[in-house]
Order: structure tokens, then C-alpha cells, then sequence
């Protein structure tokens, strides 16, 4: 398996927001209450402005040319806690492998890449929302359930 994760750029916006329209296709039961293409469009936008501003980390699985699968972290500060004293956290999101390259164990790598970021990042915590289908990657990386998401405290 020739696989490489990098971290996106501003200029991968548009494979993002392809790859979230096509994430959000397969896994919504709801209809979308919008056009796709101005859905598409919100994405494209948030994409651009938060990898520029670098509130969001997005990496990319390529398969040679082909992107094979991505994931993102949101960055957040808020108010101290007794378990975040800083009040860094990061916020995994966005997690998508396309059909092809499921079941080879590419997003446990993501997250374990995910999770190396937010420690060089400063997060004290890491939250997520896991899809039914992802929940065991991430409780083998760690995360345990906490108040209706998953958490994972970093180590100091």
C-alpha cells in the first residue's frame, strides 16, 4: 500500500468540499435542506477561510494521485476547566474514506496522525461525534465515551 497522508492546503478546498458532499450524500438520512451545489459551496468557502486562518487542520490520505481519504481538526479555546487547564481542545471532524479503500485500516492511521497534531498543537482534549461505523477506530485509539460525544485527554 502506497499511502501518504499530508496536511492540506487552501488550494485542496475544493477536493474537501467534494469529499464532505460525497461524505454527507452517503451518511445523511435527512434531505438536504439546500441545493448540493450551495451546500457545496458553504464548504468550499469554510475550507478556504479556516486552513488559511489555521482553525482547521485537514489531512489527506493520497493513493498516488488518488485522494483516498481525509479528516480534520478544528481548533478551540475555551474558558479553563479542572480537566483542560489551558482550554485548548481540538475537535475531530470530517473523517471520510471513500469506498475503495475501507477495512485497510486508513482511518485509524488519521486519527493517530490527528492526535500527534492536536499534542504539537497544545490540546489538552480531544472530542468527536463517531458514526456508528467509526466508533471502534476510535476507541481503539483511546477516546471513551463523555456526555454524548467521545473524548481522549492528552497527555501534558
Amino acid at each position: 500500500m502506497g499511502l501518504v497522508v499530508k496536511r492540506a492546503g487552501v488550494g485542496d478546498a475544493e477536493l474537501l468540499a467534494e469529499m464532505r458532499l460525497e461524505m454527507r450524500r452517503e451518511r445523511e438520512s435527512a434531505v438536504c435542506r439546500i441545493p448540493e451545489e450551495e451546500f457545496y459551496r458553504h464548504n468550499l468557502e469554510f475550507f478556504r477561510t479556516r486552513i488559511a486562518d489555521g482553525s482547521f487542520i485537514s489531512l489527506i490520505v493520497w493513493d498516488g494521485d488518488r485522494a483516498a481519504a481525509c479528516s480534520g481538526l478544528s481548533l478551540q479555546v475555551h474558558p479553563p476547566t479542572y480537566e483542560n487547564p489551558t482550554g485548548k481542545h481540538g475537535y475531530i471532524t470530517n473523517m471520510y474514506t471513500r469506498p475503495a479503500w475501507r477495512r485497510q485500516g486508513i482511518a485509524a492511521m488519521l486519527v493517530e496522525h490527528l492526535i500527534e497534531t492536536a499534542r504539537q498543537e497544545g490540546c489538552a482534549q480531544l472530542f468527536l461525534n463517531a458514526s456508528p461505523m467509526g466508533r471502534s477506530v476510535y476507541v481503539r485509539c483511546g477516546f471513551r465515551p463523555h456526555d454524548g460525544e467521545m473524548c481522549l485527554t492528552l497527555p501534558r
